[in-house]
């Protein structure tokens, strides 16, 4: 008798675990979708305005909004896809990468510009 109970716990608790086991799984999926090349540039923007008035709290945030403005994405909806970002990281490395990239071709277009 107690093999049948102690069956049946197991099972139970199988079943328990399992939509816990199911989200951990959700949580880490590979690179399952590509993040549109105005999202890399939007993200791009906001990294550079952020270092850019580093010093000023204020202007960082008021920059931070009108960037979003003028991509019209809420600050909402840019947490809820850098969320879905970080949740695959095959594709948070790739985007990473893509940002660096952006952020590098920024940088030597400005080294040239004041060489002129």
């Amino acid at each position: 008798m107690t093999g049948i109970g102690t069956g049946s716990t197991i099972k139970n608790g199988a079943l328990r675990l399992l939509p816990l086991v199911l989200l951990a799984l959700m949580g880490c999926r590979r690179g399952e979708f590509t993040p549109d090349a105005k999202f890399v540039d939007l993200y791009v923007e906001l990294k550079l305005a952020t270092v850019g008035y580093a010093n000023d709290l204020e202007k960082v945030n008021e920059a931070r909004r009108v960037i979003l403005a003028q991509h019209n994405v809420t600050p909402a909806e840019f947490h809820q896809e850098t969320e879905k970002l970080m949740t695959h990281p095959d594709t948070w490395r790739k985007f990473q990468e893509d940002v660096v990239a952006k952020v590098e071709t920024f940088q030597a277009g400005h080294k040239e510009e004041k060489k002129k």
